[in-house]
C-alpha cells in the first residue's frame, strides 16, 4: 500500500497539507493518510444543499502578512481564493460610544501603524502616546526569557502597555487572535502577533477572508500530490506510530494494516497526538497532549440586503465580538457572519438563543440592520476549536524534531511562536518538511 512512497504524513489539516505540498515540490513522494473524508482538519467549508451557498464551520479571518499561508496557497494554485484587503483597516463599534476606526496609510512599516494610531479619533492623547510605544513594547515581551515571564495581555496592558482607551482597542484584537480572554491569554503570544503587524509593510498588513469556504484554500492538493508521485487516503484513520530502536518505521491503521515508512510527520490535534504515540517517545513535552480546549462559537446571519458598513467590524461591549460582510453568491441573499472566540458561556446555550441575542446586537450596532429583513440564521459551535493559548502551556509546545530518528510533529499547537491559528498550522507544517532528509 506505501511501496513507493518516501514520507507519510498522518492529518490533513492545514499543517499536514503544507509539509505534504512542501515536501511533494521537494521532489519526495508523500502518502497522506487522514480519518475524515476530507481535508481541512478542524477549518471545512460545505455547500447548504437547499440555496447552494457555501458555509463555513466557523469563521476563518486570515492575515495579508500569512506569509506562510500564503505560500502554500501559491504553490498549489489557490492564492485567488482569498481576498485580502491589502492595507489594515478595521471599524469599531462601541456600545455607548458608537463607531470608529483604525485605518493605516499605504506608507512603510512601522509608521503605517504610528500613522494610523495618530489619527484614531478614539485614543486621547495620552492614549496615542501609549500606541507610538507599543512596538517597542511588544518587542521588550519577546525578548524576555521564555513566555514573556508569564504574563497575561491583561497585566501586560495594566503595566504600562497601554492606556485605558488603547487597551479597549487592542482587547478585542488579543481575544480573537488568541482565542483567550485578555485576563488569561498570552501575552507574549498577542506581543508576537502585534510585532508581525507593525513589521509588515503596508501593503501586506491588511486582514483576508476566504473567498466563497476555507476548504477551497486547499482545494486540489490531492492533484498536486499526485502529479509528483504522492497520493491521498481518506477514511484512513493511524492509531499508533511504530517505533523501533528510537526509529519511526511506519504507522498502524484502524482494521490492522500496517504502513511501513521512514519518516513520518504527524500533523494531528494534540490529544491525538498523545495516543498516537507512547509517552516514552515524548520526553518533557508529553504534558501538551493534555492541554484542554479553547472553543469558538460562529454565526451566520443571512439578510435581504447588505448591513455592515464595512467588511470587518469588531463590536465592544456585547457578546457578539466580530462581524464580517460574507457578500452575496446568491442574489436577494446577503451574508453576515460573526464570532464570539473563548466561548466558555456560550458552548451549552441553545443556539435559538445565541443566533436571537446576535440578531439583536446586529440590529443594535448597524442601523441598516432596521429595515433589513432577517432570512435565516445558522449557528457553529467549535468546542475543540483550538487549544489554549495561556501563558502556562507556551513552554509545553514541542519542536517539530522529536526524540526518534525520522519522526517530526506539525499542527498549530506545536512551537510555532504563534497563537494557534491557520497560519501557526502551515508555518508548522513548513518546519517539519524542512527537517525530512
Amino acid at each position: 500500500m506505501s511501496a513507493g512512497f518516501d514520507v507519510i504524513v498522518v492529518g490533513a489539516g492545514f499543517a499536514g497539507v503544507a509539509a505534504a505540498t512542501a515536501l511533494a515540490e521537494r521532489g519526495a513522494r508523500v502518502l497522506v493518510l487522514e480519518t475524515r473524508q476530507r481535508p481541512g482538519g478542524r477549518a471545512v467549508s460545505w455547500t447548504d444543499p437547499e440555496t447552494g451557498e457555501i458555509h463555513d464551520n466557523g469563521q476563518h479571518v486570515l492575515g495579508a502578512f500569512y506569509e506562510e499561508t500564503l505560500g502554500l496557497l501559491r504553490r498549489i494554485g489557490t492564492e485567488r481564493a482569498l481576498a485580502v484587503e491589502p492595507t489594515f483597516r478595521l471599524r469599531f463599534w462601541e456600545r455607548g460610544r458608537g463607531a470608529f476606526e483604525f485605518r493605516c496609510p499605504d506608507l512603510p512599516a512601522p509608521f503605517h501603524w504610528l500613522v494610523a494610531a495618530a489619527t484614531c479619533t478614539r485614543l486621547s492623547p495620552s492614549g496615542r502616546i501609549a500606541a507610538l510605544r507599543l512596538v517597542e513594547r511588544a518587542r521588550a515581551v519577546l525578548a524576555r526569557n521564555g513566555d514573556g515571564a508569564g504574563l497575561t495581555v491583561d497585566a501586560w496592558l495594566e503595566q504600562g502597555a497601554a492606556s485605558a482607551d488603547l487597551a479597549v482597542m487592542l482587547r478585542p484584537l488579543a481575544l480573537a487572535s488568541l482565542n483567550e480572554s485578555p485576563r488569561e491569554g498570552s501575552a507574549a503570544l498577542f506581543a508576537g502577533v502585534l510585532d508581525r503587524l507593525f513589521a509588515s509593510p503596508a501593503a501586506r498588513s491588511g486582514l483576508a477572508l476566504p473567498r466563497r469556504g476555507v476548504s477551497e484554500l486547499i482545494s486540489g492538493f490531492e492533484e498536486f500530490l499526485a502529479a509528483r508521485g504522492g497520493g491521498v487516503r481518506y477514511r484512513a484513520t493511524v492509531l499508533s506510530v511504530r517505533v523501533s530502536e528510537r526509529r519511526a518505521t511506519g504507522v498502524s491503521l484502524l482494521g490492522g494494516a500496517l504502513v511501513p515508512g521512514g519518516a513520518i510527520v504527524l500533523a494531528v490535534p494534540h490529544e491525538r497526538a498523545g495516543w498516537m504515540l507512547a509517552p516514552e517517545h515524548w520526553d518533557q513535552h508529553r504534558d501538551v497532549t493534555r492541554v484542554p480546549w479553547s472553543p469558538i462559537v460562529s454565526t451566520v446571519h443571512t439578510y435581504d440586503r447588505p448591513i455592515l458598513p464595512s467588511r470587518f467590524v469588531s463590536l465592544i461591549g456585547t457578546r457578539t465580538q466580530w462581524a464580517f460582510d460574507r457578500g452575496s453568491t446568491i442574489p436577494g441573499r446577503h451574508a453576515v457572519g460573526t464570532v464570539r472566540s473563548a466561548a466558555f458561556g456560550d458552548v451549552d446555550r441553545p443556539v435559538g438563543a445565541i443566533a436571537d441575542e446576535t440578531a439583536r446586537e446586529l440590529a443594535e450596532a448597524f442601523p441598516a440592520a432596521a429595515p433589513a429583513r432577517l432570512l435565516g440564521s445558522r449557528v457553529y459551535k467549535e468546542r475543540r476549536a483550538t487549544m489554549r493559548a495561556v501563558p502556562g502551556v507556551q513552554r509545553l509546545r514541542p519542536t517539530p524534531e522529536t526524540a526518534v530518528r525520522g519522526l517530526f510533529l506539525a499542527g498549530d499547537w506545536t512551537a510555532t511562536g504563534l497563537p494557534p491559528t491557520i497560519e501557526g498550522a502551515v508555518l508548522s507544517g513548513h518546519r517539519a518538511a524542512s527537517l525530512v532528509s
